[in-house]
Order: structure tokens, then sequence, then C-alpha cells
């Protein structure tokens, strides 16, 4: 129960990698109340929480007082809400730029200073991308808000650490979401080039793509006191795949 007796809030928690981490912390001793912009999915799982929009300070400002009120406290965050864009670095128009780095990047901030007059010693996990690292085709938004995200999580890390408070990120690679689900509607673990180069040639070593519940782990690991002394941190959980080249 590496978890017991902590109260976490998780962004993004309708689905995919923040519901595998909310329930994950669940059942190692956690309260959680999962934090989504979709009322209906949220409503659908019988679980505490609250609808959010990461994007919009006032509906961010209500969905961590009413979490609070409903855990009593907080000595974790997860921020995990996001959004996936293709867009190449030719054509993306401001708006557009702007929208997925409010929702991706700058949410980040906005959650976690919400949050901050509730949190005690307690831990921020950010959730980010491997393309935070490494530069991809059509991505200019989405990869320059996740890497955005690895340079906020290390300087909220040092401005954070005089109050106790940890801040770490994880860096998931390719994962089996809604996220693979291309714009023309073709989930990307099923074309040839990522079973031909990502499976067949191993640059994912472990020659598959990866599950929301095989992220958990490493945001539980990071929220936990097993952690205490790792902070401005980012572990990638990817397979292998930012070990290749």
């Amino acid at each position: 129960m590496m978890l017991e007796g902590k109260r976490i809030l998780v962004t993004g928690a309708a689905r995919g990698i923040g519901l595998a981490v909310a329930k994950a912390a669940l059942t190692q001793g956690a309260q959680v109340v999962l934090a989504d912009v979709d009322a209906a999915a949220l409503a659908a799982l019988d679980l505490p929480h609250v609808v959010m929009d990461v994007a919009d300070a006032a509906s961010v400002a209500a969905g961590v007082a009413q979490s609070v009120k409903i855990l009593g406290g907080l000595d974790g965050l997860v921020n995990n809400a996001a959004m996936l864009d293709e867009s190449h670095a030719t054509e993306v128009t401001e708006a557009r730029f702007e929208r997925v780095l409010s929702v991706n990047l700058t949410s980040i901030l906005r959650v976690s200073q919400a949050a901050l007059p509730h949190l005690d010693g307690g831990a921020i996990v950010n959730t980010l991308s491997t393309q935070a690292m490494f530069g991809q085709a059509n991505s200019v938004a989405y990869a320059t808000a996740k890497g955005g995200g690895l340079n906020l999580t290390r300087a909220m890390a040092v401005d954070f650490a005089p109050r106790g408070i940890r801040v770490n990120a994880v860096a998931p690679g390719f994962i089996d979401t809604r996220m693979a689900i291309m714009a023309d509607g073709t989930h990307e673990h099923t074309t040839d080039w990522f079973e031909g180069i990502y499976v067949g040639r191993r640059k994912i070593p472990l020659a598959r793509a990866g599950t929301p519940e095989d992220c958990a782990g490493a945001f539980l690991f990071l929220l936990s006191d097993h952690a205490r002394y790792i902070t401005g941190q980012c572990l990638a959980v990817d397979g292998g795949l930012t070990a290749t080249y």
C-alpha cells in the first residue's frame, strides 16, 4: 500500500493513462479524485470526480476547490490532461498553436498553482511524452508543448522545493490510448510502418506498444515516499524507444 492515506487529484482522468493511474492509486491505498472536461465519461465511472477544463482558469480554480473539499486536502497532483495535435510547422495557425500549448503546457502551471496552497510536502507528476526529447513530423505544437513541459517540470521542482513539494514527470512513448488514433481514423499501432520499424526492427526494443497500465507504476512511484529524494526528473516509459536511434 505505497500510497496509503495519500490524497491525489488526477487530471485528464476519464480514460487512458489518467484513468489507469487513478485506479492503480486506489489499489495502493490512496484517495483519488478524477478530473476531466468530459462530464459524461466521468459520470460513467462511478468514482469521485470533478468536471474541469484545464484550459480555463475559472474552471481549474473551481475544480481544485471541489477536489480539496472531497479529499480534505491534497498530497499529490497528476497533471495528465492533454490534447493530441497533428500540425505541420509550415501550416499551423497561431490560434491552433496557442490552444495546444494552453491545454498541454500552460495547464500544468495553471493547475499546479491552484493546488499549491493545499499541498504540504506533496508531489506533482506531469505527463509528458517522448516527443519532449525528440522532433517528429507534423507535431510542431504538441512536441513544443511537451518539450516546454520538461523544462517547466525542472523549474517547478526548483521553485517548489522550499515548500517540500517534489515535481517530476513521466514521458510515455507509444501507448494504446485514443491518442494513437490518427487524424484519418487509422490506429497508428496497426500501420505497416509501425509494425515494420518499431516492432519488426525493434526501434522499440520490447517490440510492442505500451498500455496505460504499463505507465501507472511510474506515476505511483513518483507520487510515493519511495521517491522522497527525487525531484526535477523525467522517467521515460517507452519500451526502450529512447535508448535507440
